[in-house]
C-alpha cells in the first residue's frame, strides 16, 4: 500500500509538473506562444488584443484581454497601434534599405511592404493579438517595446501563430538592433535576419 501511494504520488508529480511547465512556456516573456494558448481568448466574430506584462525576472505579473474595436494601425515596420496602446517591436529598428523584395520578385518601398504585409495579418486573417511586454506601469501615451503575435486560421484553414516580430526580421523590413557595445538585442531573431539577408530581400535596387 505504502509503495502504492508513493507511486501514486509520483505521478501526480509528473503530470503537475508537466502542466506547469507548459503554462510557463506560454507565458515566457519571450516565447512564442502555441495556437492552443492563443485560442483560449478567441471569441466568434470579433478580434480580441491580449497585453501582457511580465516582470524583471521573467513573471507574469498583469494580463488584459478586450475586443479589439477598429483596425490595427501599422505606422510602418515596427510601429503599431492596437487597441489605442501604442507599441514599438522589441529590439528592432525599422528599414535597413528603402526597397525590398516583396511578393518575391517586385520592388517596393520598405514602408509600404510593412503596411501591405501587417495589414494582411491583424486586420484581415487575424482573430487574436498577443503582445508581451516587460513595461509594468507606462506613462500616459507613452509607446511601450513590446513582442506581438497574432493567432490566424479557422473557417477550414489551421490555427497557427504569426510572429510579427519574426516577419519584419524576416521580410527584411526591420533590422536587430544594438547595445552600445555591439551586443544584439534580439539574439532569437539572428537566425532571420541571417536568412533574410542570404535570401536578397534588401537592397531591392
Amino acid at each position: 500500500m505504502h509503495k502504492q501511494l508513493k507511486v501514486t504520488a509520483l505521478v501526480a508529480y509528473l503530470l503537475l509538473g508537466g502542466a506547469a511547465f507548459a503554462i510557463a512556456e506560454d507565458e515566457d516573456p519571450y516565447a512564442e506562444p502555441s495556437p492552443t494558448y492563443l485560442r483560449q481568448y478567441r471569441q466568434e466574430g470579433a478580434k480580441t488584443f491580449v497585453l501582457e506584462r511580465f516582470d524583471a525576472d521573467g513573471r507574469l505579473v498583469a494580463r488584459s484581454a478586450e475586443r479589439l474595436e477598429g483596425k490595427v494601425a501599422i505606422g510602418g515596420p515596427v510601429e503599431r497601434t492596437i487597441g489605442g496602446q501604442k507599441i514599438a517591436l522589441r529590439g528592432l529598428t525599422a528599414c535597413p534599405t528603402d526597397k525590398v523584395v516583396y511578393n518575391r520578385v517586385q520592388s517596393w518601398s520598405c514602408t509600404d511592404a510593412a503596411r501591405d504585409y501587417a495589414d494582411a495579418v491583424y486586420n484581415r486573417r487575424g482573430s487574436v493579438v498577443l503582445c508581451k511586454t516587460l513595461v509594468l506601469t507606462p506613462a500616459e501615451n507613452e509607446t511601450i517595446p513590446a513582442s506581438c503575435f497574432v493567432l490566424v486560421g479557422g473557417n477550414g484553414e489551421p490555427f497557427k501563430t504569426v510572429n510579427d516580430d519574426d516577419s519584419m526580421v524576416f521580410l527584411g523590413l526591420a533590422e536587430i538592433g544594438r547595445t552600445q557595445d555591439g551586443r544584439s538585442r534580439r539574439p532569437d531573431l539572428e537566425e532571420s535576419q541571417s536568412l533574410s539577408r542570404s535570401m536578397g530581400f534588401q537592397n531591392a535596387d
